[in-house]
């Protein structure tokens, strides 16, 4: 009876729906890391020296600075998913928990903002 009584909670909060959904975004955030860290671990071995010209040259072509902003959107997204994780693990307490989690996201947020204007600035030439 306990064991009905707790699957109808579950089932009843969603919490099975928003946890597949949240574990399917983690494998497919994982999938696209994997491809395009074999892509960029290529294509900036391809560099002859890494002096900073040579990696500003490689990084403001075109296809090599939107797959390496794919590369840091996909980072990003998944370490905030499985910074998010542990916070709803190990953290109890949920005042605690409820500010991890949106210090977690702005946290995310501003990186993934910073990441997009850098890369934006090396395209241009901006310093």
């Amino acid at each position: 009876m306990k064991i009905l009584s707790l699957l109808g909670l579950v089932i009843k909060n969603n919490l099975v729906e928003g946890a597949s959904a949240h574990w399917w975004s983690q494998r497919v955030s994982a999938f696209f890391l994997a491809i395009l860290f074999v892509w960029f671990t290529f294509s900036f071995g391809n560099i002859e020296n890494y002096e900073y010209d040579a990696v500003i040259s490689w990084s403001s072509g075109i296809l090599n600075s939107v797959m390496l902003l794919l590369l840091s959107i996909a980072m990003i997204y998944h370490s905030s998913l499985g910074l998010e994780v542990i916070i709803e693990d190990y953290i109890h307490t949920r005042k605690t928990r409820k500010y991890s989690l949106i210090l977690n996201k702005v946290i995310h947020l501003l990186l993934a903002v910073v990441t997009i204007v850098s890369i934006f600035f090396i395209n241009t030439g901006s310093q």
